[in-house]
């Protein structure tokens, strides 16, 4: 059965982006034709090696995301309150 793909010209913020799932989430919308993904990480030079692999012809924005502090995640809605994400 073929995939069907959803994320064509979609616009994401993916939480947790630099390990297990959340990173599965980011490459995943990215082989489905996402047309910009906000990559939301703690530590952004954490992962600097992983999206170098990724972030060749795609958009990938990593933007500093601590969802346990409110002022993060206020910043971090800032950063991407240029386009609507899913």
């Amino acid at each position: 059965m073929p995939r069907v793909n959803r994320a064509e010209g979609a616009v994401a913020l993916v939480t947790g982006a630099n390990r297990g799932i959340g990173l599965g989430f980011v490459e995943e919308l990215l082989e489905r034709g996402a047309r910009k993904v906000y990559a939301g990480v703690r530590d952004p030079a954490a992962l600097a090696d992983e999206f170098d692999k990724l972030n060749g012809d795609v958009d990938v924005d990593v933007v500093t995301l601590d969802v346990t502090d409110a002022e993060s995640v206020a910043r971090a809605g800032e950063r991407c309150a240029t386009s609507p994400c899913l």
